[in-house]
């Protein structure tokens, strides 16, 4: 009698604090990512190298390096060569941890004022 007593005791215990390790499991976890753009006109795509120079109507020429896994689009998302954003006003895509990589390049619509803006965009993923 005492062990059965003693089992549902351990069975009643166990059965109570599942519901807490099925809570810790469940736990999601958030990540921020940033994203920096700067936004200026390809002066030069310079040959033999990953490097793109981007000028503005503030500030000296910066230079700016790309990967294989860097993307060339135009505004409406279609991909373009790397060759075709030679004198094209476009918009910069960097990660904080390394400014000076870019990772997507948009070639914007001519036209307007070009200047270059430094924006930080903040979003969670889940």
């Amino acid at each position: 009698m005492k062990k059965q007593l003693v089992l549902a005791a351990a069975g009643a215990l166990m059965l109570a604090s599942a519901p807490m390790v099925m809570a810790d499991s469940i736990r999601e976890e958030t990540t921020t990512e940033k994203t920096t753009t700067y936004k200026g006109t390809v002066s030069e795509v310079v040959p033999g190298s990953s490097t793109i120079v981007l000028k503005s109507d503030t500030g000296a020429p910066q230079r700016y390096q790309f990967t294989e896994k860097t993307t060339f689009v135009d505004a409406n998302g279609n991909v373009v060569s790397r060759e075709t954003i030679q004198n094209q006003p476009v918009t910069i895509y960097t990660s904080p941890s390394d400014p000076m990589m870019v990772s997507k390049v948009i070639v914007t619509r001519p036209g307007g004022v070009v200047t270059k803006e430094k924006t930080v965009e903040e979003r969670e993923v889940r």
